[in-house]
Order: C-alpha cells, then sequence, then structure tokens
C-alpha cells in the first residue's frame, strides 16, 4: 500500500458503504420516536454487531495495521450476541407487554467469553508484536467462535418464529384463511432469508476443511460478509419503513361473527365514528390500532369494511383523506399550505401514496385538480363542503387511449400474479427448475469468465493484430523444431529489410535477483527480490509497438547504458513509494548497477509480455559475457526475442512471403537439402494459444481445444437444465388444462397463451439468474484458485453481463417455447372435460429422449472426468527413471565471487547429517528446458539426422539423481570435457542395438573435439510426459554448473532444509535464497492439466445433481399422477418391491440408453485429448463399468426414494374420494 496516496480494493469500498448505510439505520432505529422504540433499539443493536464485524473485516483487508499498529485491539467482534438480540427485537414486537427481567441478560453472557478470548489475543499480540488476528489464540479459536455463533444464531431464530406462531395463536387466527393472519409476515420472510444465507457457513467451512485445511482465505467469505450484512440493513429499513408494524392489540375474546343486518348497522356507526373523531389523520393508523381504538376485535372491524361496506381497509381510510384534501383544496383559508402539506395533514405519510391514491380516486392528479379548481371560478363563495360527500371519478382527466393501456397493464399484472401464484401451488416443482437453473447459469457464468479472461490475452494494445513475433523454424530430415526466439542480429538486419514497420528486441532473464540498496550503505540492511518473470533488457521501440502508461520518464531513457524502468508495483515493493523511485540505484545478479530512469503504470495480468523490470538492450551489449550476448546467427536463444509492428495494410500472405525470402538468403536454404532454418511471424493473438512453441514471457499458455471444451461443456449444462424445465413445465400443463380451456372460450388467442407461459418461464429464469449472480459470486474465489486465474477478474463486466443476458433469453426460449406451444393447442371442449393426458401433449416418448439426452450428457462427463483422473494419477505417478524425492535444487550466483564459493558451499552441504548426496549442474534430468546442438559420430562427417540434447552435471549427478547404468560407467571428477555418457534413446537413435558396443564410440558436440561415450544410462523422463524422451548426452562442464542439487534424507527433510538455507545465508550473504525441490519442479508441467481435472469434476457433479434434479421432480410428479393407481395396486395386493419397481424399471432402461449414446462420444473426446501426451493410459472397461454403474446407482436411488414413498402411502387416503 502506497505511502503517500489511499488505496481501497471493490471490496473494501463494498464494506465501507455498508457501514455507512448500516451506521444511518442505527441512528434511525435508536433515536426515532415509534410505538416500537423498545424493538427498534434491539433491532439495531443487532445491525450494530454486524456493522461492527464488517469494520473488522474491512480493517483487515484496508491494511489498517500499517497505519495504526494496536486497531485490532478494539472489540469490533459481537457475533454471540446477534441470535439474542434478533429474539429480544421479536420477542418485544409480539408480546409489547412483556418487560425484561435481569436474568434475561444471561442470553448475552456468552459475549463475555468473546471478549475474554479477545483479552487472550492482545496479550499474545503484545508480546509477539502481530495483530490480534495473526495470533495462535486467533487461529486457535476462531473456528470455535464462529461454529458458536452458528448454532447461537440459528436456535434463536428457531425461537423467533415460535413467538410469531404463539403471536397469531394469541389472536384466533391459527385455524381461519384471514389475511391478516400475515400481519408479522415480512419479518417472518426476512429472517427466514437471513437464516438461508446463515447456513452458507456449512458450505464454505467443509471447503475451507477438506480442500484447505482450514488454511482458506478470509477473502473466499467476503461475499458471504457483504450478502449476511446487506440482509441485516434489509430487515432494519423494513423495520423502520413499515407503518404497521405497531403493537399487537389487546382485544376482547372473539364472538360470534355479526349477522349481515347487524353488520351494516355498525358500518354505518364505524363511518359516523371516522368522521367524528378523525381517525384517518393518523398516519400510523391500521387495522389493529383502530379496532384497539373503536374497542372490537381487529377480525369483526375487518368483517364491517369488507361485507358492509365493500371496502378494503386501505380504501376505507383513504376515501376519508381524500375528501379532507379536497376540502381545504377549495377552502382559501388553506391556500397559504402546499399540497404536500395538506396531504400530510389529512394522514397521508408518503408523496407518492397521496399521489397514487388521489389519481386512482379523482382521475387527476393533485396539480391538474388544483388548477382545475381555479379555472372553475373564485371559491371564497362556496358553502363549506360536506365531509360525506363522495369524490367523483372525472373521466374526461384520462386520455383516449388510457384504456387499451391499462387493459394491456392489467394483463401483464394479470400474467406476473398467476406465474407467482403457480410457483408457490408448486413450490417443490419451482425450486426443482430454479435450483437446476441457478446452478446451470451460475456454471455457465463461472465457465465464460475462464473462457473470456483467456481470450482477451493482450487484445488491450492498439493494432494488437498488426503486431508479430518473430520465431525460427527449423527443419531436418521431415523433423521440425521450433524456438520463439532468434539470433541477436535478427534484430538490425530486420530493420533493414521492413523499413516500413517497427521493429524492437528484447532479452529476457529469468529467475533474475534484484537488490535495493539500504539508504544508509549497510549490505546487511539490503532488500532482496527474486523476479521469475517480467525482467528483460529491452530497445526503446518497444514502447513504439505496445503500450504503457509512464508515470515517469519516457521510452528514451532506454537508449543509454545502465538504465532501468520499473513497473508502479516493483517500484513500491523496492522503495515503498514510486514516486521516490526515480534516480535511486538496483543492482542485478551483483553484476549490474542501474539507475531507475521511469516508471510505467502496471500493465494487466491478461498479458504474455509482463513489463515488470526493463534494462537498455545496450546494457546486454556491454556484458555480454555474463548474460550471453552473441552477435552471431548461429547462435538461437529463446530468451532473445524480436517483435515487429507492421502496417495496417500489410498482409499475412505478404508477411510470411517476405519472411521466406529473408530466410532463403540470409540462410542459404535453397542450397542446403537436410538443414533448413526459417524466421516465421508468430502473430501476438496467437501468443497464448500456440502449443509449438512451449512457453511464453507469461505463466501459462492456454490451449484453444480447452476452451472449446469449457464451452461445451457450459452448453451442455445449460441444455440439461433447460430439459428439466421443460419435462416438468410440460407435465405440469395437464394440470392446468381447465385453465387454459377457460381462457380460450373467453376470448384468449393462442398468442396471448404463448405470451403468458413464456412470461412465466422468463419470471422463473430471472429469477434463477439473480440467484445465479449470488452463488457465482460465492464460487468465484474457488475458480480463481482453481483456474489460475488472478483476483482481479470481476463477474460484474460488460461481456459477462452480455452473456448473463444472452444466457437469459435462449434458457427462456428453449425452456419455455415448446410447452408454450403444448399449451396454447390444448382444445378448449377437451381440456373443460379434462380429457387432456399425457398424449395430447406429446406423449411420455418427448419426455423419454429428453431424460436420455440428459443422462447421456451426464455419461460424457462422468466417464470424461474418470479418464482424466486416471490420466493425471498414471502422470503423476509415473516412473520417470531417476529419483525425483527429497532433491533440493539451489540456483547459485553467476558472479565470480559466487563462483569462486561454490565448490566450498557443496562440501559443507554434504557435510550436514541429513544430506545423502550432493551435485553441480546446469539443468535436472527432467525440466522444461530443450538445450540442443548438432553433433558428429564416430569419426563420420555423415550427419546422424537428428540433434542432440544436452544434461550437464559433475560426476556426482547419476548418484544423486539415482541414474541406472545399462552399460559403462560415469565419468570422473574434471573441470573440463573429457567423455560423455548418453542414454538408451541416443543409442538406439544412433542405430546401436547392445549398449556395450556404444562404448568408445566418439561424439564431437557442434566444433568440439572428439569425447568417448564411456557409459549408456537407463532412459529418464527428460520432459513432461507429453513429449517423447529425447537423444541426450551428458557431460561435465564446469563454466556452466550454476546449481548444486543436494539429495537429502527424507526422515531428516525439515531440518535439513532449514540446515541449507542458513548455510546459505552465511557463504552468500549477497543472494536471497531460491532453492526448491525438483518434485515440485515436476509438477508444475501438469499445471493446467491438473486444473483441467478438477474442473472437470466440478462440472461432472453438476452435471449429475441437475441430473438428479430433474429425475426427482419427475417421477414425483408422476407418483402424484398415479396416486390413485398405486392404491388400487395395493388393495389388490400389490407388493411394495413391486410398485417400487414399477416406477424405477422404466429410467433404468432408459438410463442405459443415455450409456449407449453418451459412452463412445466420451471415448473419442478423451481418445483426442490423450494424443496430447506421448505417455498415456489405455481406458479400460472398468471405467465404463463404473461409470453406468455410479449413473444406475443414482438414478435407482432418486427414484426409488420418491417411489418408496409413494408405495408407503395408506392407500386408505389415496381411495378416499372414489
Amino acid at each position: 500500500m502506497s505511502a503517500y496516496t489511499f488505496h481501497i480494493t471493490t471490496y473494501g469500498l463494498a464494506f465501507l458503504g455498508t457501514i455507512f448505510i448500516g451506521l444511518t439505520f442505527i441512528m434511525q432505529l435508536w433515536f426515532a420516536k415509534k410505538i416500537n422504540r423498545t424493538a427498534n433499539r434491539f433491532l439495531g443493536l443487532a445491525l450494530a454487531t454486524t456493522v461492527l464485524w464488517i469494520a473488522w473485516v474491512l480493517g483487515i483487508e484496508m491494511g489498517l495495521q500499517t497505519y495504526f499498529p494496536h486497531w485490532s485491539w478494539l472489540p469490533l467482534q459481537f457475533s454471540l450476541a446477534l441470535g439474542p438480540l434478533i429474539y429480544f427485537y421479536v420477542l418485544t414486537i409480539t408480546q409489547p407487554e412483556y418487560k425484561l427481567r435481569p436474568k434475561d441478560l444471561l442470553h448475552l453472557s456468552p459475549v463475555l467469553l468473546q471478549q475474554g478470548i479477545l483479552v487472550l489475543e492482545i496479550k499474545e499480540s503484545i508480546s509477539t508484536g502481530v495483530a490480534t488476528y495473526h495470533t495462535q489464540t486467533f487461529r486457535q479459536m476462531s473456528q470455535v467462535l464462529q461454529l458458536a455463533a452458528f448454532i447461537s444464531v440459528v436456535i434463536y431464530l428457531y425461537w423467533s418464529f415460535r413467538l410469531i406462531e404463539r403471536f397469531y395463536q394469541g389472536l384466533k387466527f391459527n385455524n381461519m384463511s384471514d389475511r391478516y393472519r400475515y400481519q408479522l409476515r415480512w419479518i417472518h420472510r426476512l429472517l427466514m432469508g437471513f437464516g438461508l444465507l446463515w447456513l452458507l457457513w456449512i458450505p464454505f467451512t467443509v471447503v475451507s476443511f477438506f480442500c484447505y485445511h482450514y488454511q482458506l482465505s478470509i477473502h473466499a467469505y467476503y461475499p458471504m460478509y457483504l450478502l449476511l450484512a446487506i440482509m441485516m440493513i434489509w430487515i432494519a429499513a423494513a423495520a423502520f419503513s413499515k407503518p404497521e408494524v405497531t403493537a399487537p392489540v389487546q382485544v376482547p375474546p372473539f364472538s360470534k361473527p355479526s349477522s349481515p343486518a347487524a353488520l351494516k348497522q355498525k358500518g354505518i356507526w364505524l363511518k359516523k365514528a371516522m368522521e367524528v373523531n378523525l381517525f384517518y389523520q393518523d398516519a400510523e393508523l391500521s387495522l389493529g390500532s383502530l379496532a384497539e381504538k373503536l374497542n372490537i376485535h381487529p377480525h369483526e372491524l375487518s368483517r364491517i369494511i369488507n361485507i358492509a361496506l365493500k371496502k378494503n381497509f386501505n380504501d376505507f381510510v383513504n376515501e376519508y383523506r381524500i375528501r379532507e384534501v379536497t376540502r381545504k383544496m377549495h377552502d382559501p383559508a388553506f391556500d397559504r399550505l402546499t399540497l404536500l402539506g395538506i396531504a400530510f395533514d389529512a394522514g397521508f405519510n408518503s408523496k407518492s401514496t397521496f399521489n397514487r391514491t388521489f389519481r386512482q380516486m379523482t382521475g387527476k392528479s393533485p396539480a391538474e385538480y388544483k388548477a382545475h379548481l381555479k379555472k372553475e371560478g373564485p371559491t371564497y363563495h362556496l358553502r363549506p363542503y360536506s365531509p360525506t360527500t363522495a369524490v367523483v371519478l372525472r373521466h374526461e382527466a384520462a386520455p383516449g387511449w388510457s384504456s387499451d393501456k391499462l387493459n394491456r397493464n392489467n394483463m401483464f399484472v394479470n400474467y406476473l400474479k398467476i406465474a407467482w401464484r403457480n410457483i408457490l401451488r408448486h413450490q417443490s416443482y419451482a425450486v426443482i427448475n430454479i435450483a437446476g437453473l441457478t446452478v446451470g447459469i451460475a456454471a455457465c457464468l463461472l465457465i465464460f469468465v475462464v473462457v473470456q479472461y483467456e481470450l482477451s490475452f493482450d487484445t488491450y494494445h492498439p493494432g494488437y493484430k498488426n503486431i508479430y513475433r518473430m520465431a525460427t523454424k527449423k527443419e531436418r530430415e521431415g523433423s521440425i523444431r521450433y524456438n520463439i526466439g532468434t539470433a541477436a542480429p535478427a534484430v538490425g538486419a530486420f530493420r533493414l529489410y521492413f523499413p516500413q514497420a517497427t521493429v524492437a528486441g528484447i532479452n529476457a532473464i529469468y529467475g533474475t535477483q534484484i537488490v535495493a540498496p539500504a539508504s544508509a550503505g549497510n549490505a546487511t540492511a539490503d532488500k532482496k527480490f527474486i523476479e521469475k518473470t517480467g525482467i528483460m533488457f529491452a530497445e526503446p521501440q518497444l514502447f513504439d509497438i505496445f503500450s504503457a502508461t509512464w508515470l515517469a520518464g519516457s521510452p528514451s531513457v532506454l537508449k543509454d547504458p545502465d538504465m532501468v524502468v520499473i513497473d508502479q508495483s516493483s517500484a513500491v515493493k523496492y522503495f515503498g513509494d514510486w514516486t521516490s523511485a526515480m534516480g535511486k540505484t538496483l543492482r542485478m545478479d551483483n553484476l549490474l548497477t542501474l539507475k531507475v530512469a521511469g516508471v510505467i503504470r502496471d500493465v494487466p495480468a491478461n498479458t504474455d509480455l509482463p513489463l515488470k523490470v526493463l534494462v537498455s538492450y545496450s546494457t546486454w551489449k556491454q556484458n555480454a559475457k555474463n548474460y550471453d550476448y552473441a552477435d552471431t546467427w548461429d547462435e538461437t536463444s529463446s530468451s532473445c526475442q524480436v517483435y515487429v509492428k507492421f502496417p495496417a495494410n500489410i498482409s499475412r500472405s505478404t508477411i510470411d512471403r517476405q519472411l521466406l525470402s529473408f530466410s532463403n538468403h540470409q540462410f542459404n536454404n535453397e542450397k542446403r537439402t537436410t538443414r533448413k532454418k526459417y524466421q516465421i511471424a508468430q502473430p501476438l493473438s496467437e501468443l497464448h494459444f500456440d502449443t509449438r512453441f512451449g512457453s511464453t514471457l507469461g505463466d501459462h499458455i492456454a490451449s484453444r481445444a480447452t476452451l472449446r471444451t469449457l464451452s461445451f461443456i457450459a452448453v451442455l449444462i445449460i441444455i440439461m437444465a433447460s430439459i428439466n424445465f421443460i419435462n416438468l413445465s410440460t407435465a405440469q400443463s395437464i394440470g392446468r388444462s381447465k385453465e387454459v380451456g377457460i381462457r380460450k372460450v373467453l376470448g384468449s388467442s393462442r398468442g396471448q397463451l404463448i405470451g403468458m407461459v413464456i412470461g412465466e418461464t422468463a419470471m422463473i429464469v430471472l429469477l434463477s439468474a439473480g440467484l445465479a449472480v449470488g452463488l457465482a459470486l460465492l464460487t468465484l474465489p474457488f475458480l480463481k484458485s482453481m483456474a489460475g486465474v488472478p483476483d482481479t477478474i470481476s463477474l460484474f463486466n460488460t461481456g459477462t453481463l452480455l452473456c448473463l443476458g444472452g444466457v437469459v433469453l435462449v434458457v427462456t426460449l428453449l425452456s419455455g417455447v415448446y410447452p408454450a406451444l403444448i399449451v396454447s393447442g390444448f382444445k378448449p371442449v377437451l381440456a373443460l372435460k379434462n380429457k387432456i393426458n399425457a398424449a395430447a401433449i406429446g406423449g411420455v416418448s418427448l419426455r423419454r429422449v429428453l431424460v436420455i439426452t440428459q443422462f447421456a450428457i451426464a455419461q460424457l462427463l462422468i466417464i470424461g472426468t474418470v479418464i482424466a483422473i486416471e490420466q493425471m494419477n498414471f502422470v503423476n505417478n509415473a516412473n520417470l527413471g531417476f529419483d525425483k524425492e527429497a532433491v533440493l535444487v539451489i540456483p547459485c550466483g553467476t558472479d565470480s565471487i559466487s563462483l569462486s564459493r561454490i565448490n566450498s558451499f557443496k562440501q559443507q552441504v554434504l557435510a550436514l547429517p541429513g544430506v545423502k548426496n550432493a551435485s553441480f549442474t546446469s539443468d535436472v534430468p527432467s525440466s522444461y528446458n530443450n538445450n540442443s546442438t548438432n553433433f558428429s559420430f564416430d569419426h563420420s562427417d555423415k550427419e546422424p539426422g537428428f540433434d542432440v540434447f544436452t544434461k550437464i552435471g559433475d560426476a556426482d549427478y547419476f548418484k544423486t539423481f539415482g541414474l541406472r547404468f545399462i552399460a559403462g560407467k560415469g565419468y570422473q571428477k574434471s573441470d573440463t570435457v573429457r567423455d560423455v555418457v548418453i542414454n538408451e534413446t541416443m543409442m538406439h537413435n544412433l542405430g546401436i542395438k547392445n549398449a556395450n558396443d556404444a562404448l568408445g564410440k566418439t561424439i564431437k558436440l557442434e566444433n568440439n573435439r572428439w569425447l568417448p561415450i564411456i557409459g549408456v544410462v537407463a532412459d529418464f523422463k527428460t520432459n513432461s510426459m507429453r513429449e517423447q524422451i529425447k537423444p541426450t548426452v551428458l557431460y561435465p562442464d564446469k563454466k556452466f554448473e550454476q546449481e548444486v542439487a543436494v539429495k537429502i534424507q527424507s526422515r531428516k527433510l525439515v531440518q535439513t532444509v532449514t540446515s541449507v538455507q542458513n548455510l546459505w545465508n552465511s557463504t552468500y550473504p549477497e543472494y536471497a535464497y531460491t532453492g526448491f525441490f525438483l518434485d515440485e519442479s515436476i509438477a508444475g508441467f501438469y499445471k493446467q492439466e491438473n486444473q483441467l481435472e478438477q474442473i472437470y469434476k466440478m462440472f461432472a457433479l453438476i452435471a449429475i445433481f441437475i441430473s438428479c434434479l430433474g429425475l426427482y421432480g419427475l417421477v414425483s410428479f408422476m407418483a402424484v399422477k398415479r396416486t390413485r393407481e398405486v392404491g388400487i395396486r395395493k388393495v389388490l395386493g400389490a407388493s411394495t418391491g413391486s410398485i417400487v419397481y414399477m416406477f424405477t424399471k422404466e429410467f433404468i432402461v432408459l438410463i442405459a440408453l443415455a450409456f449407449v449414446m453418451g459412452a463412445p462420444a466420451a471415448w473419442y473426446l478423451m481418445h483426442q485429448w490423450l494424443q496430447t501426451f506421448a505417455y498415456r493410459i489405455s481406458p479400460g472397461i472398468w471405467i465404463f463399468v463404473a461409470a453406468i454403474a455410479t449413473s444406475l446407482l443414482i438414478g435407482c436411488a432418486t427414484v426409488g426414494y420418491k417411489a418408496l414413498k409413494a408405495a408407503l402411502i395408506n392407500p386408505v387416503k389415496s381411495l378416499r374420494s372414489e
């Protein structure tokens, strides 16, 4: 975090906004004078606990420890008080007469425990100097407190729901269908929503325990924290704004309902009481408070208004208020008041409610009504306006088209009401549909985030389609090899050959140490950093090709030697503040002293050319020996790269022709028959996906095939979710046949019915989309860690929102059109006679096809996932031909002083108790390196026809890595090359069958002298399992042996590594320790495959979940429709097992057919994927057997549960009406 400016993340802003809004409502609830003031204060305290909790999280997010070291000592966590405070709020609104007693404070006693633990954390913080949330006490007790808070809130919410139920029972409404039973429905629903969000703690904890071993970052919990805080604010806002939240009325015991004649008399009495006592002027008047004023039961008052006066309560009261307003508008004495002031005097408490009600009752807005009065003439001669005069509806106020518009609006509202009622009427089916669509849309959004990120690499550069990297292609006797680099002279040659283009050269450096010297000149205080990527020598023309924002300096500074340009993050890391970085010095590899001459803004994460530390190109030339600068065309290095930006009018084919001509001229290809070399143009847009070259300067290469696979999975999951909807919708349409028949008889067109059904579908899809966004937000942190997507990627961007809109539209049409056509096609006569059955809606064949399709997709994903898991298990556990376990590799410095200490360092390492062997090397047996060279064999001038790959190591190399000799022996200790060892592949490529026959043969590498072969080692994996073992030569060469490989005893691993690190720090104080384990490096070969395996697992589980949801819903519907049939069968003697079999047999056949469809497709797709590995498994029959068995087991369990439940129903219940 910068020391001079304020930085805050998106989550930080969200937390800050939540805190301010929460504090606002806390003040409102605490100080507002309302009937429920005591209850509101309890709710305010509950909200305060949430706000303090969010403030604590915000402090961690902002790194407040930097500015206020002891802020974490503040008592900000009161989570154990949240449940009791919510309970006391519900208690005081349902039982206002309840007086709190001293023993009620015991509910809050757990808070003392929580604060006691905080005291222990503070004591540890004082002794260790770390924040309380980094103490051992916090780590040990946080999970316990979270569990206690979770249980506390769940228990107190349950007690709150019981209080609400007892409140209704006290009003004697529990056995009657009176709408005022739902007086507290709003708080019941909000608390239910809060409880459901609170239950999210369970999956978060499960994932943290099983996947991260309680090491899951607090950032993963941010979405849940925000949702809970927003829900608490919602509850507070609803409690504060609802006028009907008043103390429950204590009324006389309910008596026998009055007769209609008595109700009519009571209606006259009620109207007179309203006129005399002006009850309507009370802005917070409710049914309960009015009944209390009149000393009658609320139910009796409701009957008087509804039956005698034929109105609802709001219309009844608002009519008196409107009369009062119109009377005062006629009276000049009230001209000094505004219309809103008059409305508030009459009892309205909302401007919008007043305007809407006035227009409904008069046909005009208040302003129009007032203007109309002025046109009629003076009002000072008017007689007093009778308060009992009816307000006349003025039809002339509405325009001529209003009736049609209102009709359309009313129909739209009617469709929404019907859709909502259908959801409530068939809640189980709605939950299945919504759950399936939610999971499907969320999965689609998450896949889109990954695919969009990978496709966006380097597309932010202006004119990126015209930018190319010059790469090298070598052809030799039918084999082709690619290299992302060029020879050093290529930069100048391309400038001469392409004068119309912009050319820039770079030389990338990997694993570089950057030292920021201490200001006092104390070497021990120097800051040392190891930069793995983003370090390069670069020409100033690079910024004519690639875009960058300069915070200080300009590209021209890279013309001079010993100048360096760094990005903002690096400047802050090295110096604490980028504004003070200019003019300061950095040391690179203890070889170069560089002056900071420029600072650029950080480049986006989606780039294959990370620009972190850029040293002037001339510095590379001046330090040719240290950084391998060779001004010759014979040496091609992947680090030396050339980028060219061509004018927009030059086509790709023209560039390829010109490069072919350039290559033939430069490398004399036309005179060569076997070994040809070409410079080729690689578009910038292809860098991230071109697997021919094996690597980029970024952190990974993506596969377009993988992205297509992920996109294909997203489409399949959406189809599966839509199939669920179609199946259940068409099945449920039988039950709606009468409704459709009535609508058709009353004149509804088929288009209107289609619109109605699609509208209902759209409502469910939109609701699912909203839930899907929330689910995607919750799971996005897990996907980021799983797929390697940076934390800066957000779910809310233009592309994602367009994707969401497109998915909603497609799913609505995919899921809604067919059921809409089915429903709208019902014949009214058959529908009204209840003769619509499965045959009338397309029969069961369609649903069978859809179920088969759904399970075929699930089978495809299951089989594909199992094959991927087996292949990765094979890769990760394969015998590599050498010992990779407990081998510590330590890169050493390349300066002369460091090299002079390397022998002493190795001897001291060998003296450590836990060390078995140690070796000098330039490369471990298996790595990304592909160092190769030309060679001659056995004093022959004939070219062997292939290049040989080299591994450099001293005489201890074979013993350290456990390489096995099949003939001969290893070479002796020497500083120069005297003899070599080859591998089996090299021997076979030379045409030698017997390993002993290779001994004594000679090899000449490049232009060196002839060297005898003294040993042959068994093949070992030189690269990843995707590549064949390469012909390899091993030899010692002191000038290239810049790493120390240490073989450690496994039982002493931790202690020995610590000892090695301490020894390094004492031997090389100028260098940071950068040791790594060989097995971890090899595991990095398959990082993408392992990530893909995890993604496959996740989406396979989603597919199974959606399939089971659909199956469960369909079986549930069948069970309901066949209830009488099951009852008759049981009466006639059918056993429970036979009834279960009746339900399951069809689905077993369907799942089997799905396997027949899905298995071949899965085999073909995974066979293609396996071809990318040189060493791979052969999928056995057991994989397919396991897949079908798993599907049958899951399907039978899903169907069998519902079938068993239907079979166990007492036949008396199902046949009672027969």
